[in-house]
């Protein structure tokens, strides 16, 4: 009866922490262009610029390149965007929160065909935000992450950890395209 109720403890308490999962916090937002953009730094700490809030709706970045759009940095929770919509509509922001390190996972690698920029790797911070890395390749074959325009870490190991992810992620890919035979996009 005893191992059947320590069970039951034991589960609970996971439920709990699971339920409790690291989200990504709002360290702090500098607003510009009379309230309707704003600068907002993340656990990490992670800034992304130029986050717009238009008809009552947060708005994310784009990357503009050669007449081309690119949306590099989306929303994944709600629960991260009523974060943003309080700080642009409530004026309402959690600053000084104590934050640690964002989870970092892979969500997607798509392989490209430039012999430079050799894939795009999705990478998802908290499961509140996926942001996507080009996997650069210089010739001497040394691989690095670049980032999106509106994207910044300013702490080194996360910068590290970053970078580490995005190369796995590509080399996983590129292992499970030999086992197939093909060029596709793997997702995790």
């Amino acid at each position: 009866m005893k191992k059947i109720k320590l069970s039951a403890l034991i589960l609970a308490a996971f439920v709990v922490v699971a339920g409790n999962a690291a989200a990504l916090e709002i360290v702090s937002a500098a607003k510009t262009e009379k309230g309707k953009k704003a600068d907002f730094v993340l656990s990490g700490p992670i800034t992304v610029k130029n986050i717009a809030f238009e008809k009552n709706a947060v708005v994310m970045p784009v990357t503009e390149y050669k007449d081309r759009t690119y949306n590099d940095i989306k929303l994944l929770s709600k629960s991260f965007y009523g974060k943003l919509e309080s700080c642009f509509s409530k004026d309402k922001c959690a600053y000084g929160v104590k934050t640690s390190t964002p989870a970092i996972s892979v969500l997607e690698v798509k392989q490209l065909k430039s012999p430079t920029r050799v894939a795009n790797v999705i990478l998802s911070f908290d499961k509140d935000l996926s942001v996507t890395f080009g996997l650069i390749k210089k010739s001497s074959g040394e691989m690095f992450a670049a980032y999106p325009a509106n994207f910044e870490v300013n702490d080194d190991s996360l910068k590290s950890l970053i970078e580490k992810k995005v190369i796995e992620g590509f080399e996983s890919s590129q292992r499970a395209d030999k086992k197939t035979g093909g060029a596709t996009a793997v997702k995790k």
